[in-house]
């Protein structure tokens, strides 16, 4: 066998039309053992080992090192919104039940399309943004805690460009004191990671500190989390706004037991849990998961300007029935106007801490704006489980994105799913797509997103010919092509010939997901994947 993995080659290994417009390279008219070799159509190449009862099933590739799940799909084929996957498969606990742990991106038919470098720690939250007006994508990685204080990261956020170049990475030093006197190379939590409209990045920190814990019958020195919101500039680190969760929410609004901490320092209580934040012109919109109310502060002091309680409503008066929400994620605004703001989010509905009494679902609520507990607000959708279908129920994590045709997406977080409901008003049932991709409770996804993207790799294609594959009695050999990251790529062109000086260019296929396969001579093979412009971008050649 005959392996060349194009992106661990130097640049200057690369055939010499690489990265550049190419025509066909002039040759002899007779090109060795290439006369019976037809390229045919191409097929789609993946193989797939099964899972065990607990490790989820992956793919594997002969041109590329990448085992990403399998997705185990079921569509209705209604119309689905365009757009990428964006994919944090990890392992949930200390049990491996995923292949490879890294942000990934997949078609909805479940392709890949591109996988970033694999880790032992933690990766979420991988999204394209905008950042100094060029498309980016951003995620968080670092090392996760465990129990007792389960789910704080300590990690950086990576910006990647087009070309999936590294143009930054924000790893903050915050002096944070930690429940057991650790500390970290870098201090930005997993929950939160997003490029404001400012170019600015939000992100959130958890800090241990003592509070005054008598008002819910703990002590008054007691040890709580300080969730800490920040907006800094990423290249500088300069901070340019600071919130404190004890600064401004009394501690008597939290739904966890001081069975779960707060009696000293190393098991605090997590009173409060910020995992979302949002800019909403000149104020923040945060997300407390362990008061269950979400608040709007403004942008100087950090004051609260209201209050969304997901039982009583908060400043806003009664929830409609279906619209009360408990323990949830990814709180995001939408159509903002002086008079109305729609909120939307994963409301858990449950977590570890207590009894579980309704299924987790993707809610969106219509806000009266101002509050008033006398306004009417309405529910938009609900999007849950089919009476027809299991119930999913997820006690962390999880994610909601509206999107461009008015579908949904729903990530479950600790229930490695995914599903994509149809456009509506009131309680919408209707799942246009699903995609399982581990077991649950042992493989998670932070947050899942689609969107569209558009890049070019800096590497070059990567080639396989399997040697053991050739068949004596026409010399024809098994081919495999693929290029990671690429989403342009409109066909492969195939050069063979004597030497690496001296290639044709013989035919054309189609690509076929991620890895295209065909049938070709030699004894030289060089491929060339032709983007929607006419570029060409060569691999290394291969002698056979």
């Amino acid at each position: 066998m005959i392996f060349l993995n194009s992106e661990l080659l130097a640049l200057l290994l690369v055939a010499p039309c690489a990265f550049s417009t190419c025509s066909p390279v002039s040759a002899d008219s007779t090109v060795n053992q290439t006369s019976s070799c037809t390229l045919g159509p191409g097929e789609r190449s993946h193989q797939v080992v099964n899972h065990s009862s607990s490790f989820w099933t992956y793919q594997t590739f002969k041109s590329s090192k990448f085992n990403p799940p399998e997705l185990d799909i079921i569509t209705n084929d209604k119309p689905l919104a365009p757009g990428l996957l964006f994919l944090t498969p990890g392992n949930f606990g200390p049990t491996p039940a995923t292949k490879d742990v890294a942000p990934m991106i997949m078609t909805d038919d479940g392709q890949l399309v591109w996988e970033g470098p694999t880790t032992t720690d933690t990766v979420t939250n991988l999204h394209v943004s905008t950042y100094q007006n060029n498309p980016v994508l951003t995620y968080w990685q670092g090392p996760v805690t465990v129990a007792p204080n389960t789910g704080h990261g300590y990690g950086n956020i990576t910006f990647l460009d087009t070309s999936y170049s590294n143009i930054l990475t924000f790893c903050p030093k915050l002096g944070l004191v930690t429940a057991d006197n650790s500390t970290y190379p870098c201090e930005a939590d997993v929950h939160e990671s997003l490029v404001t409209s400012r170019d600015t990045l939000l992100f959130i920190a958890h800090n241990v500190t003592q509070a005054d814990l008598s008002s819910i019958g703990g002590p008054e020195n007691g040890w709580i989390y300080d969730s800490l919101v920040y907006d800094v500039e990423p290249r500088t680190g300069e901070i340019l706004y600071r919130w404190s969760a004890i600064e401004h929410v009394p501690v008597n609004e939290t739904k966890v037991s001081l069975t779960t901490g707060g009696q000293n320092q190393s098991v605090p209580l997590n009173y409060c849990m910020a995992n979302s934040a949002v800019d909403v012109g000149d104020t923040y919109l945060i997300n407390g998961r362990h008061t269950s109310t979400v608040y709007l502060v403004d942008n100087r002091q950090g004051d609260l300007i209201w209050r969304l309680n997901g039982e009583d409503g908060g400043d806003f008066g009664p929830l409609p029935s279906d619209g009360k929400f408990s323990w949830q994620h990814h709180v995001r605004a939408h159509n903002v106007t002086n008079n109305s703001m729609v909120v939307s989010m994963l409301n858990n509905d449950g977590s570890a801490f207590v009894n579980r009494s309704r299924d987790s679902t993707g809610l969106v609520l219509k806000l009266a704006l101002p509050p008033s507990k006398a306004n009417i607000h309405s529910v938009d959708a609900v999007l849950k489980s089919p009476a027809s279908s299991v119930p999913v129920d997820t006690n962390g994590q999880g994610s909601v994105a509206l999107l461009p045709n008015g579908n949904a997406l729903i990530g479950y977080g600790q229930i490695p799913l995914a599903r994509e409901y149809g456009p509506g008003e009131g309680s919408n049932t209707e799942i246009r797509w699903q995609a399982r991709f581990g077991v649950d409770n042992l493989v998670q996804d932070y947050r899942i997103f689609k969107q569209e993207w558009e890049a070019i790799p800096t590497w070059p294609p990567s080639l396989y010919v399997d040697t053991t594959e050739s068949a004596s009695e026409d010399g024809c050999f098994s081919a495999y092509a693929s290029w990671n990251g690429a989403t342009d790529l409109m066909e492969w062109k195939v050069y063979v010939g004597p030497t690496e000086q001296t290639l044709s260019y013989i035919g054309s296929v189609p690509p076929r997901g991620f890895e295209t396969k065909f049938r070709v001579g030699g004894p030289v093979l060089q491929v060339a994947a032709v983007t929607t412009n006419r570029h060409e971008y060569r691999s290394a050649s291969v002698s056979v």
